[in-house]
C-alpha cells in the first residue's frame, strides 16, 4: 500500500519531519455493482474423435415370419434339356401347305402365228407446221337474235317537277244522304219497320227480348235504316214474308244486336233483299 503526503503551506526556515509509520486501514468500501457480461469468446477447434468401442454381443435369433403372399422374382432359366427321340409319322395333313418359291423361268418358245386381232394405235406423232392462211369465205348469214338480257336496275328518281296549274272547278255533285231524319222511339217487344223510318234511327227498349221485323216492298234499294238496343231486352232481327236478310251473326239471317247501346244498320241491296251490319251477334 503507498501512503501519500500532501503539503498544502510551509514557510522559509521550518522544516517537516516525516514518519515512515503506516496508519490504520480503513473500513472496506461497499462492492460496486457487477459489470455487463463480455462478448463471448470464439469457439474452440473441434477435438479428436475418439477410438471406436467394442462390438456388442449378437442378439438371439428372432421368431420366424408368416409365409408371403407375394410371388418372389421367377429364377433364371435352366439349361436345355437333351433332344428325345423322333415321334412316329403323323397322318397327313389336311390342310394344304405354303406355296413354294416360284422356280425359273423357262427357255422362250418359239414365235406364235400373226395376230389377228389388230394392235393398240400407237402415240400420236408431232403436229405439223401451220399452212398458209386460206382466203377468206363468203359472209354467213345473220344469225337469230339472241335472246333479251335482264332488266337493269331501276335508276335513281328524278327530281320532282313543278307544280302544274290548278284545273277548273268541277261540277257540284248530287245531294247525298244528309243529317237524321229523327228519331222512333219503340218500348214494346216487337216492331216491324215502316217506310217512315228511312233514314231514321229507330231505338228499342224494353226488359224483354225484341223482335225487328224487315217487311217486303217498304224500302227501296240504296234505302238504309238505323237501329239501337237501348235497354236489356235483347234486339232480334227477323225476316218478314219474301224477304232475305244477310249479315255476319251466329245466323246469317237472323242476326242479334250484342248488348245494350249495341248499334246495327238496315241496307236494303236489292229488292226485298237486306244487309245488317253493326254490332251484332
Amino acid at each position: 500500500m503507498t501512503t501519500y503526503v500532501v503539503i498544502e503551506s510551509i514557510t522559509p526556515n521550518q522544516s517537516l519531519v516525516f514518519s515512515a509509520q503506516q496508519g490504520p486501514q480503513g473500513i472496506a468500501g461497499a462492492t460496486g455493482p457487477t459489470g455487463p457480461t463480455g462478448a463471448a469468446g470464439p469457439t474452440g477447434p473441434t477435438g479428436v474423435t475418439g477410438a471406436t468401442g467394442p462390438a456388442g454381443a449378437t442378439g438371439a435369433t428372432g421368431p420366424t415370419g408368416a409365409d408371403s403372399t407375394v410371388p418372389g422374382p421367377t429364377g433364371p432359366t435352366g439349361p436345355v434339356g437333351a433332344t428325345g427321340p423322333t415321334g412316329a409319322t403323323g397322318a397327313d395333313s389336311t390342310v394344304p401347305g405354303p406355296t413354294g418359291a416360284t422356280g425359273p423361268v423357262g427357255a422362250t418358245g418359239p414365235t406364235g402365228a400373226d395376230s389377228t386381232v389388230p394392235g393398240p394405235t400407237g402415240a400420236t406423232g408431232p403436229v405439223g407446221a401451220t399452212g398458209p392462211v386460206g382466203a377468206t369465205g363468203t359472209t354467213g348469214d345473220v344469225g337469230a337474235t339472241g335472246a333479251t338480257g335482264p332488266a337493269g336496275a331501276t335508276g335513281a328518281t328524278g327530281p320532282t317537277g313543278p307544280t302544274g296549274l290548278t284545273g277548273p272547278t268541277g261540277p257540284t255533285g248530287a245531294t247525298g244522304v244528309g243529317n237524321i231524319a229523327g228519331f222512333n222511339t219503340q218500348t214494346g217487344t216487337s216492331y216491324t219497320l215502316v217506310i217512315g223510318d228511312l233514314s231514321d234511327i229507330v231505338t228499342l227498349n224494353n226488359a224483354a227480348a225484341i223482335t225487328l221485323t224487315v217487311p217486303p216492298s217498304v224500302v227501296s234499294a240504296n234505302d238504309q235504316v238505323h237501329v239501337v238496343q237501348y235497354g236489356a231486352g235483347q234486339v232480334s232481327f227477323a225476316q218478314g214474308a219474301g224477304v232475305t236478310i244477310l249479315s255476319t251473326g251466329a245466323t246469317t239471317t237472323a242476326p242479334k244486336l250484342r248488348t245494350n247501346k249495341s248499334a246495327a244498320t238496315v241496307i236494303c241491296t236489292a229488292s226485298n233483299t237486306f244487309l245488317i251490319v253493326g254490332d251484332i251477334v
